[in-house]
């Protein structure tokens, strides 16, 4: 590749202004100067516009894209990206966990209310902080550089890659259940190196066209919903013809009272519902945002969380819940058990396999590429290496950070399998989350005259912040070990910072302190 092929979009010191109309009130940061929000700061006199209209000298106003998308657009954008692979997995960890059908529909529930009082947090923080970013910005604000330095060195580096691993392994398990049993000796194998054959092949369809991944992640969201309504019209096909001895029983039978495993069901559950927080993402597409926004958040999950209720009870009134605790292909399980033993059986488990197999196909594809976004943003921050912003001209793609994000994906795939994934991903992700929900209080009164379009219900924010509280200290206490690993991780951050990326060089003046010191002592020279 020529050198004239890339060029580097990132900027030495990036310039945050949430609204260009507020120009006056910003430091050289980019972030408020609460004195002059207090004072009323007037706008500087190069803003204003002269005789002959706006100010020649002042640069021209940043493209934006329309406002096009109402109340209807939006919810199902919304309900099409949240979608995806979880359902077609996690209900099998989730009632694994819990042990009962109606305590498994609990955690799908309380989930779904926890996902709905999350988006309407990130509402407000999304209304302050409108550059991408998004919780990098949020902790940046409300705890500093070196916060939101170890956010992104977390979840840059690590959470991400296991995130996309997680769903390159639930694509590569479907696939691979089209040709062999998964207990065949070499399945495990076979699977891992389909999982990174989808990552290479992802990769690369990207880096050569976008427009491509576009196309395809239109067919791949079709195929999704179109399983997802055959597993749902099964289920009331089987109610109807009175099949229901799979859930006669007491729903409740056989559940297991232990908050640690119970918060493994949260986190399998949650993992279903990731994507709670893309409308703040597109809001500067939304007519009306201040009103439309929040109603299509509650909106969005409302809908989300009925579709994930009907589609558990449909799989448990086909499936035994014995059975259901030991498939991880439960859809393939699903048309084999309605079609039964013959043609028909092998027919809808095709369908159900190819379906589900393509469709996370397409969610891997998305997710590799939003995920690519956070090192280029980094770099353009100069928090990560420069040349991670790199952009190739002819595609407009941040192909480093795609490269990085693959390989990190790739690196996930083979030494885990998915539960852990999904586990630690949930760690990692409410962990940080929880930090963003207490930046709403926290704003409010380190930023009082900062302008907010929205401004949640302290009590929604509450229960965010306390769930958060409840998922991490309940997985410390479920798998110790490896949780104190994740600290040390983000502890290694802490002096990279420090000695790479601090702007006022802390590192160094600290290093020639103690040079000093040591000359004086030990009586040495350089």
């Amino acid at each position: 590749m020529t050198r004239g092929s890339i060029v580097s979009l990132g900027i030495a010191n990036p310039v945050f202004r949430p609204n260009a109309d507020d120009e006056g009130v910003y430091d050289n940061d980019g972030f408020v100067d609460h004195e002059k929000v207090e004072v009323g700061l007037e706008k500087p006199a190069d803003t204003e516009k002269t005789a002959e209209g706006a100010n020649p000298a002042a640069p021209a106003p940043p493209t934006e894209l329309k406002a096009s998308l109402n109340l209807g657009h939006a919810v199902s954008l919304a309900v099409g990206q949240t979608i995806g692979s979880g359902i077609f997995v996690s209900p099998n960890d989730v009632v694994k966990q819990v042990g009962s059908i109606g305590m498994s529909l609990v955690i799908w529930l309380i989930s779904g209310t926890l996902s709905m009082c999350g988006a309407l947090t990130f509402c407000e923080l999304g209304t302050m902080f409108k550059r991408s970013g998004g919780e990098y910005q949020y902790i940046k604000a409300a705890y500093g550089k070196l916060a939101s330095f170890l956010y992104l060195w977390v979840c840059g580096v690590v959470r991400n890659g296991m995130g996309c691993a997680a769903i390159a392994l639930t694509f590569a398990h479907y696939f691979m259940d089209l040709f062999m049993d998964e207990t065949d000796p070499g399945f495990t194998v076979a699977k891992k190196a389909a999982a990174t054959a989808a990552i290479v092949i992802i990769i690369a369809v990207n880096i050569w066209s976008t427009k491509i991944g576009l196309w395809m992640q239109n067919i791949f969201t079709a195929l999704k919903l179109g399983a997802l309504t055959v597993l749902v019209v099964m289920g009331i096909y089987f109610l109807s013809i009175g099949k229901t001895e799979n859930i006669s029983q007491n729903w409740f039978k056989g559940t297991t009272i232990d908050f640690a495993k119970w918060t493994n069901a949260f986190f399998a559950s949650l993992w279903a519902y990731s994507g709670w927080n893309c409308i703040n993402m597109m809001s500067g597409e939304i007519k009306n945002p201040t009103k439309t926004v929040p109603r299509a958040l509650v909106l969005t999950n409302i809908i989300m969380i009925s579709i994930y209720l009907i589609a558990n009870v449909a799989y448990h009134t086909i499936l035994p819940i014995t059975v259901l605790t030991n498939e991880r292909a439960i859809a393939v399980k699903v048309g084999k058990t309605v079609g039964g033993e013959g043609v028909w059986g092998e027919i809808w488990a095709v369908f159900f396999g190819v379906s589900v197999a393509i469709s996370t196909f397409g969610a891997l594809s998305s997710s590799l590429m939003g995920s690519s976004r956070l090192p280029f943003i980094a770099a353009q921050e100069d928090m990560f290496p420069k040349f991670v912003a790199l952009i190739q001209v002819k595609n407009g793609t941040p192909i480093v950070g795609l490269l990085t994000m693959g390989a990190l994906a790739t690196f996930w795939v083979w030494p885990t399998d998915i539960g852990g994934l999904i586990k630690y991903v949930g760690f990692l992700s409410w962990a940080w989350w929880g930090m963003c929900f207490a930046a709403v209080p926290l704003l409010r009164f380190t930023m009082r005259g900062f302008p907010r379009t929205f401004r949640v219900f302290l009590p929604v924010t509450g229960f965010a912040i306390i769930a958060s509280l409840y998922l991490t200290i309940g997985q410390f206490v479920a798998s110790p070990v490896p949780c104190l690993g994740w600290l040390a991780v983000v502890a290694v951050g802490v002096p990279i910072y420090y000695g790479f990326v601090d702007p006022d060089n802390t590192c160094r003046t600290w290093m020639a302190w103690l040079l000093s010191k040591l000359s004086k002592l030990l009586k040495a020279e350089l």
